[in-house]
């Protein structure tokens, strides 16, 4: 794996290891940051189910202000610690091993009110039935209660390709949506 632009373009980075994770194919991940476009100039990440944290660290190579990785697989957050390292980043990066689905005041941004751009990137499993897309949508809500996630927050949503997904989410608007192979993401907005 790789990243694909901005200041860290080319450069390599590590994946955990076994079948836990599938990380975002480079055109999937370079189309999703070609939609995501001047959100990501400056931008306060929230990465969550974040496994190799290759979306964060994209955002970070191209212009992302800070990062918070997320994810509870203690390979995933060594994958994401360790490639940290490797660019330079750790100033710019928070990597927390905590549950994505119970957010607390423990997943507050440090050094800002809030974040702008939140990449959920849960496993498939998780949004092929109404009880997971349910708890996905609690965290959301969780976040707002919060204060994580304020109007105009870019929120991503990514899914198997056909899943019947209910979206957007509870004061979003749904901006945009793409399918790539296997994968659709969905892009919303935060209204009120």
């Amino acid at each position: 794996m790789r990243i694909i632009a901005g200041t860290h373009r080319r450069r390599q980075i590590v994946a955990p290891e076994g079948l836990t994770t599938r990380p975002m194919t480079d055109r999937v991940r370079e189309n999703l940051f070609n939609l995501l476009g001047p959100a990501v100039e400056g931008a306060v990440v929230l990465d969550l189910f974040c496994g190799s944290g290759a979306l964060g660290l994209e955002a970070l190579s191209r212009g992302a202000a800070r990062a918070t990785f997320v994810d509870t697989d203690a390979a995933a957050i060594g994958a994401v610690e360790t490639n940290c390292r490797r660019l330079g980043l750790k100033g710019r990066a928070r990597v927390l091993r905590r549950d994505a689905l119970r957010p607390g005041p423990w997943i507050r941004p440090i050094g800002a009110a809030s974040y702008t751009l939140v990449l959920v990137d849960p496993p498939y499993r998780m949004t092929a039935d109404s009880a997971g897309q349910q708890r996905l949508a609690d965290m959301v809500q969780a976040l707002v209660r919060l204060g994580c996630v304020v109007p105009q927050t870019v929120a991503m949503l990514r899914t198997e390709r056909g899943v019947a997904i209910e979206l957007p989410w509870e004061g979003f608007g749904l901006a945009d949506e793409r399918s790539y192979g296997r994968t659709t993401l969905y892009l919303m907005v935060r209204a009120t």
